[in-house]
């Protein structure tokens, strides 16, 4: 046993060592820097404290400020200057797009799938979810909000529609495999409690996975939270703005209570 069972519990290695991001050090070093000579007007005591807990967290962690795997390379790229990464990973909105890069089966024949299999019905006028299937699914998104990392991680490997390693990053999920690719902690709950639920229709497992995306249409409750989902906009719910969203006025459903949105609408 490690004798400062502390800082064992602090160390990201998959972030330090080898797996260092050099990015996400060089930006963070920058911001650790800033925020100290900020704090140096007021006290050059608290300034040195500062960036010295930064430094330390920095080493420990492979970077300070959370979801900087997720920006960084994409900050850097611009600069004259080499710093040995690869292309970062690419963020998806589906658990299905962690696939081979293929296209799948028409979004047509899905939902043709699901109607034949009584999850989806139609009453002529609109589509909507069977009650007994929506039931499950909010229930395994409950169970799903409640387990700890490592129940949450197995079961999205065992969603996915390939083998991947799946590791939790904040509010991220991080899909390790053939092209690692981050999936919003929204997406990996109600998706794979969709492709679980879905065991019980009749579907093949690749129908589930790729039924799970269009299934987030139908979400009523919150993955995250638990709240009531409602119809709104990335500027309404996220306060996102031209600069910050290419679109800020896309239309999603969006937790009323947590402001999480849960899939962007068409």
């Amino acid at each position: 046993m490690s004798q400062f069972p502390l800082l064992d519990r602090l160390r990201r290695p998959e972030y330090t060592g080898e797996n260092r991001c050099r990015p996400c050090t060089a930006v963070n070093l920058g911001i650790i820097a800033v925020v100290g000579a900020v704090i140096a007007v007021w006290s050059a005591v608290a300034a040195v404290l500062a960036v010295a807990v930064g430094l330390a967290v920095l080493a420990l962690r492979g970077y300070v400020v959370p979801g900087t795997p997720r920006f960084a390379p994409r900050l850097v790229e611009p600069l004259p200057l080499d710093f040995g990464h690869s292309e970062p990973p690419r963020e998806t909105d589906a658990l299905s797009d962690v696939g081979d890069g293929t296209d799948g089966p028409d979004p047509g024949a899905i939902l043709e799938s699901l109607v034949a299999a009584g999850v989806i019905q139609d009453d002529g006028e609109q589509l909507f979810l069977n009650d007994a299937f929506r039931e499950a699914w909010t229930d395994r998104m409950a169970t799903l909000r409640a387990a700890d990392e490592s129940e949450l991680l197995t079961r999205v490997e065992d969603a996915s529609p390939v083998d991947v390693e799946a590791q939790l990053h904040d509010d991220h999920v991080l899909l390790a495999g053939g092209q690692d690719v981050w999936l919003r902690r929204a997406v990996a709950i109600a998706e794979t409690a969709a492709v679980e639920a879905l065991e019980d229709w009749e579907l093949s497992p690749d129908v589930r996975a790729l039924a799970a995306r269009p299934l987030r249409n139908f979400l009523r409750t919150c993955p995250v939270c638990g709240g009531p989902v409602r119809e709104s906009t990335r500027k309404n719910c996220c306060g996102g703005t031209s600069s910050v969203y290419e679109n800020p006025e896309q239309p999603v459903l969006a937790c009323e209570d947590c402001e999480t949105v849960v899939i962007e609408l068409d």
